[in-house]
């Protein structure tokens, strides 16, 4: 199994560890705030550095055992990180000098044998330089001064951290990084960003010839968004999943509330499951709330698979049926979830949910239901089977003399209706890229093809091969 390298952001609170984080990542995603405990969890994207790909980790830092209510977890957290890094960045403040924290986590840091980079941060002016030396006593040898709010430093991380990976990781995260660049030539295409591109493909086509999808064949983990309202038992599925305390399970509401990422192997298979705080309306949502809102909403985009979440003795309701859209938008496969199952009592209640989930899930008929116990870990695998079934459709592709044949085959049993007293045509297709399965049709008329004929096309396209339980992109463009 291919991976990407893992890079740890590791310090005591408030040295900078996430504007570090969000610097690198180039967009602000980590929360940043003074309160004691705001990073709690583990807060893990994927970020380009240098033209390779790494998976980036914040953490909530290594804490004095009664800082905060979440201290002790937080601080594990914190180790854990650590262990599954490939390469870690020690963040220090520079102008305060070496803290009894410091000298803490350097004494775990070196426990662990991992490569290390000390950050001294808050190094704003070039006079400032001679602040650095001492953190030497800390026992590492490349130490760097940094200033993440002026950008000093920044690029000399970079390059310290790419030196430090293993050469095999090295190079696959090159490859991922390629691969994305890839994908964003089909987006072009498909926004017509590109009109020579798109008229390039078109001449293709119409001559006959195969279209590749430039995407490299190399297996990845699954990723897995699990979201859904508060308190439907998203962590507690996370850590049966994982089978450890991987994130802070609480009773006290909105424990979560960074999206956090866990890399799990079962059997041949490997995943990375993204926990989420919990989906409110947008009216109750509040300061900190509010970030977290976004990270839920940034990790079904980041999702192959997304597993909404649905309490079994609530039932679902109309805040489900809005978060199963929010991903039906972005085309992600979805499974619906329905948990604590063993709260159910009689037949009676099972007919009751099942006649809510088909009310509310109108839309997305397609999407596989698994009926599961967290608590009690029932159900977790057709959970997962469901999940690798849809991850298979989500990256199928479709040879282009092959959807060109059914594509003909549709339209002499069905034509698209007249637009302005013309007739429309659709002249051919091709896949342009997977996740989601995106399809580029050429028309004379695109404007002119009706809505309930792009659904009935759609249908047929799904149901010939073989994305019966996935929604598939199709994007008209003029001949």
């Amino acid at each position: 199994m291919k991976r990407l390298p893992v890079v740890a952001i590791v310090g005591r609170p408030n040295v900078g560890k996430s504007s570090l984080f969000n610097r690198l990542l180039g967009r602000k995603v980590a929360i940043i705030d003074n309160t004691p405990g705001v990073t709690r969890d583990r807060v893990v994207q994927e970020a380009d550095i240098d033209e390779h790909k790494v998976v980036l980790v914040d953490t909530g830092g290594v804490v004095e055992k009664d800082a905060h209510e979440f201290a002790k977890e937080t601080t594990e957290q914190a180790k854990r990180a650590m262990e599954e890094a490939d390469v870690i960045v020690f963040v220090v403040d520079g102008q305060e000098g070496i803290n009894p924290l410091d000298e803490e986590v350097a004494k775990l840091l070196r426990r662990w044998k991992k490569p290390v980079i000390v950050a001294v941060n808050k190094i704003d002016e070039p006079f400032m330089e001679d602040l650095v030396y001492d953190f030497y006593r800390l026992g590492f040898d490349e130490v760097i001064p940094i200033s993440t709010i002026h950008k000093i430093g920044i690029p000399t991380l970079k390059e310290k951290i790419l030196e430090k990976l293993p050469q095999e990781l090295k190079e696959s995260a090159q490859r991922a990084y390629q691969r994305e660049e890839k994908s964003k030539k089909a987006e072009r295409l498909i926004s017509g960003e590109s009109p020579e591109e798109l008229q390039e493909l078109s001449a293709s086509l119409e001559r006959g010839e195969e279209y590749e999808i430039e995407e490299e064949e190399e297996k990845e983990p699954i990723k897995v968004a699990i979201v859904g309202r508060p308190n439907m038992g998203k962590s507690t599925l996370l850590n049966a999943l994982v089978g450890e305390e991987r994130a802070i399970v609480s009773d006290i509401p909105g424990t979560t509330r960074d999206a956090i990422d866990t890399y799990v192997k079962v059997g041949d298979d490997e995943f990375i499951f993204i926990d989420t705080a919990g989906i409110r309306r947008r009216g109750k949502i509040k300061d900190i709330e509010y970030y977290s809102y976004l990270r839920s909403l940034d990790a079904i985009d980041r999702a192959d698979v997304v597993v909404l979440m649905v309490d079994a003795q609530e039932g679902p309701t109309e805040r489900d049926a809005k978060i199963a859209g929010m991903a039906l938008e972005k085309f992600k496969p979805i499974v619906i979830a329905v948990n604590k199952i063993d709260t159910l009592k009689d037949q009676k209640e099972w007919e009751r949910l099942q006649r809510e989930l088909d009310l509310v899930f109108d839309f997305i008929p397609f999407a596989p239901r698994v009926f599961i116990s967290a608590k009690e870990r029932k159900g977790l695998k057709e959970l997962l089977k469901q999940i690798k079934d849809l991850y298979r459709q989500y990256t199928k592709k479709v040879r282009t003399g092959e959807f060109n044949r059914a594509l003909r085959e549709l339209m002499e049993i069905h034509q698209p209706p007249v637009y302005k007293n013309k007739i429309v045509k659709i002249y051919y297709g091709t896949q342009v890229k997977t996740k989601p399965p995106t399809f580029l049709l050429f028309s004379n008329y695109p404007e002119g093809i009706p809505k309930s004929f792009r659904r009935f096309l759609e249908n047929r396209l799904r149901e010939k091969f073989g994305f019966n339980k996935i929604p598939i992109r199709i994007v008209f463009k003029k001949r």
